[in-house]
């Protein structure tokens, strides 16, 4: 199991725990760094190393959560490898 948090800036109210979501893969600087997006354009990640790269492109939220500074909303999410 492997968990990646994901930044959203307005809340959508599909985006709950339990919700089963697909992303989508960028790469940056040639393919060295990926990052992914929750599918359609909704959240998106960190950057990540491609020796990090994700295997699945689905998974389950896990959490929902809204940072009371700055009012952007992180989504965690699992994958299943």
């Amino acid at each position: 199991m492997r968990e990646i948090e994901f930044k959203m800036e307005i809340a959508y109210d599909h985006i709950k725990k339990g919700v089963k979501v697909t992303v989508e893969k960028g790469e940056l600087q040639d393919g060295l760094v990926v990052y992914y997006t929750i599918v359609p354009a909704i959240a998106m990640s960190g950057n990540f190393p491609r020796q990090e790269a994700l295997s699945v492109d689905t998974g389950i939220i896990s959490e929902v959560r809204q940072d009371e500074n700055s009012g952007a909303y992180y989504v965690t999410v699992e994958f299943d490898e």
